[in-house]
């Protein structure tokens, strides 16, 4: 257990019990170590989690962040923790700052501030006090590699944990906005006609359902990763009269639909999945492989470049690991193209900034008196755009290759 710049594990104690580690589990890493001119190489770091620190203020922030990968990557276990320890307070567009410069090697998953012996952890979930004192003050960021945060065991753990979030609920803040969008997808895909339609990624089923109910007597076929996710979509699709469904669980990099012996379909749609695939081209192969000759590709995820997007990955310190994982339109598009799908048509459909603040603001304190404009607003502007960087989601119609 090393002891660099007078910073020792055990002094963050409390801190290290709320993320399940001992301090003697955790290392020291100098963030400053011997100039070249000195001739000394750097202590070794051992492989284990670890804490960088003390880290002053004035840093270049991204070159910072270049030079701890260097000193602690091949150190770093699959599973371990990352803390940094930023000596005094900091701002949270500082703190946004090393965030988006830890990325992709590392997702910050927490926060913890230090100050007058009290610690506070912070995550997207809230805020609460960390049992124990610490003496020294600051802001010990907590992260973990891309690849853990987005492993198939947390994505499971996370959609079953949240199933009913994504289900949207009648009569609550934002149901109207919540259920259009999955409509826009859905019909993006003109599936009157289809025969058999997938639901690649469904979550509580609603894309898949809003384009069967346009296609009569078709086939919905549905999957995701989490069991509480398919079962939710089947309760959804029969409580909406589709009686041809079946879901099965499994990832996009390997879908579990069609299985040996099944047909491909003609019409698969996936809405909001890839920007949580921890191997992009992994899961465009599995994605490809799904549709049937000629079949119908809609796909639509976040646009990590909206201005909204670039708004809060400037001014918050913490976001879901999906927002900085998400691609723009045209990466997608390239990706397909290159398995040989052919572009029909393309949209945005859910407005940036400063439309989904307005709606949250009508929702949470004027009782939604203004969210029948805010969702009219954002129905007319949907569309075809010369300006991707307006609208926060983006949506494409692409032909399979014959």
């Amino acid at each position: 257990m090393a002891k660099l710049q007078n910073l020792t594990p055990d002094e963050f104690a409390p801190l290290l019990a709320d993320l399940g580690l001992e301090p003697a589990q955790v290392s020291v890493v100098d963030p400053a170590p011997p100039p070249p001119s000195e001739g000394k190489a750097p202590p070794p770091v051992p492989r284990t989690h670890l804490i960088y620190g003390q880290i002053g203020t004035g840093l270049d922030i991204p070159r910072a962040a270049t030079l701890f990968r260097e000193r602690g990557d091949a150190s770093l276990p699959s599973d371990a923790w990352a803390l940094f320890f930023l000596k005094d307070a900091r701002r949270d567009e500082e703190l946004a700052r090393w965030r988006n410069a830890l990325w992709p090697w590392l997702h910050v998953v927490a926060l913890y501030r230090i100050a007058n012996g009290r610690c506070e952890r912070e995550t997207l979930q809230g805020r609460r006090e960390v049992a124990g004192a610490i003496a020294k003050s600051g802001v010990m960021i907590a992260a973990q590699r891309r690849e853990r945060v987005l492993s198939p065991d947390a994505t499971v753990q996370k959609f079953d944990t949240n199933a009913g979030g994504w289900n949207g609920e009648p009569g609550k803040p934002g149901y109207a906005h919540f259920r259009w969008m999955r409509k826009y997808v859905a019909l993006f895909a003109k599936p009157a006609g289809a025969k058999r339609i997938l639901d690649f990624g469904c979550g509580a089923g609603w894309v898949g359902i809003e384009a069967a109910l346009a296609a009569p007597g078709a086939e919905l076929c549905a999957f995701d990763p989490s069991p509480q996710m398919v079962k939710l979509a089947g309760e959804n699709a029969r409580a909406n009269g589709l009686t041809k469904f079946e879901g099965r669980t499994g990832f996009g990099e390997a879908p579990p639909f069609p299985a040996a012996g099944e047909a491909r379909f003609d019409c698969v749609l996936s809405s909001g999945v890839v920007s949580f695939s921890p191997d992009r081209k992994r899961w465009f192969d599995g994605l490809a492989s799904t549709l049937a000759p000629g079949g119908t590709l809609v796909i639509g995820d976040i646009h990590r470049e909206s201005k909204g997007m670039l708004k809060r990955r400037t001014e918050r310190p913490l976001l879901p690991a999906r927002e900085l994982n998400g691609l723009v339109a045209a990466q997608a598009q390239a990706e397909l193209e290159q398995r040989g799908f052919t572009l029909e048509a393309s949209a945005g459909y859910q407005l940036s900034w400063p439309a989904p603040q307005l709606a949250h603001f009508s929702d949470t304190r004027l009782g939604g008196a203004l969210s029948p404009l805010v969702l009219a607003w954002n129905r007319m502007a949907a569309g075809p755009t010369s300006d991707p960087a307006r609208f926060d989601s983006w949506v494409m119609r692409l032909r399979a290759p014959r």
